[in-house]
């Protein structure tokens, strides 16, 4: 039987450099370059570990029913948030000025236990300690992160640049909240209203997003950990930006979170 002779830590040494050098890659060495969506997520575990950070939670991409289907995929992509990329509503996020980076507006629970890897494990609302809204910057080692394939670009940590995080809009689990606050979404770029919320088949369900962390942790042997926040997946429409000197702003409901570039 043939044995893979993948080395997920070269692929993670050679990511980071990039990330570090603030520089892209056009797409991985043939020889350091994922075949699997597995051998994706052992290079991502690699690059955390390289990286040295310590883990605030998790990000999904590509999730809504219209991306999985064009995808291939089963679940959505998922990432680790590094804790020291976590920002609070009106934070001034620096970021390079060489590429664009994407915005995606974004629902995210936070965790109020520990949940230990268990196939099969249901979301069940004591699980979650209270829902906010996200900003995710998605910034890719990638010059083009669709041209790549889905394990090299998980391989990237999913293009996790940075997450800013509103103030909770409920404590534990709201459904109908859930649904007012993605129905209300707005979010505008320096003033001008630039993204709404999805509908159809590009909505992705925060709730089936969770679920599917629940899956993926599963697989891997991983314990989610109280406290952990995850960022379910694109609610208002993804847009990009490039340079400093832009305002972000979401509004939904009666609250809002903002961003400085």
């Amino acid at each position: 039987m043939p044995t893979s002779t993948f080395n997920p830590a070269a692929t993670a040494e050679l990511l980071l450099d990039q990330w570090r050098r603030e520089t892209q890659l056009e797409a991985l060495p043939v020889a350091l370059r994922p075949q699997t969506l597995a051998e994706g997520y052992a290079a991502q575990d690699a690059l955390f570990r390289a990286a040295g950070g310590v883990r605030g939670g998790w990000k999904l991409g590509v999730g809504s029913p219209a991306q999985l289907r064009a995808g291939n995929l089963s679940r959505p992509l998922i990432g680790q948030l590094e804790a020291q990329r976590l920002h609070r509503s009106g934070a001034q996020v620096r970021l390079p000025l060489n590429a664009p980076v994407t915005v995606e507006c974004e629902i995210a629970f936070v965790l109020a236990r520990d949940l230990p890897p268990l196939a099969g494990r249901e979301v069940d609302p004591a699980d979650i300690r209270h829902a906010c809204v996200t900003f995710e910057l998605v910034r890719s080692r990638f010059v083009d992160r669709r041209a790549v394939g889905w394990p090299s670009f998980v391989a990237d940590n999913v293009g996790f640049e940075a997450l800013v995080v509103s103030a909770p809009f409920s404590d534990g689990l709201d459904a109908d909240l859930l649904r007012q606050v993605d129905a209300s979404a707005t979010v505008s770029l320096d003033g001008q209203v630039k993204a709404r919320a999805q509908t159809g088949d590009d909505v992705t369900d925060p709730l089936r997003s969770l679920a599917a962390l629940y899956a993926h942790a599963a697989d891997r042997n991983v314990t989610l950990r109280a406290g952990e926040i995850v960022s379910t997946g694109a609610m208002c429409k993804p847009f990009d930006i490039v340079g400093a000197g832009h305002v972000l702003r979401a509004t939904y409901l009666d609250q809002e979170l903002t961003l400085s570039l």
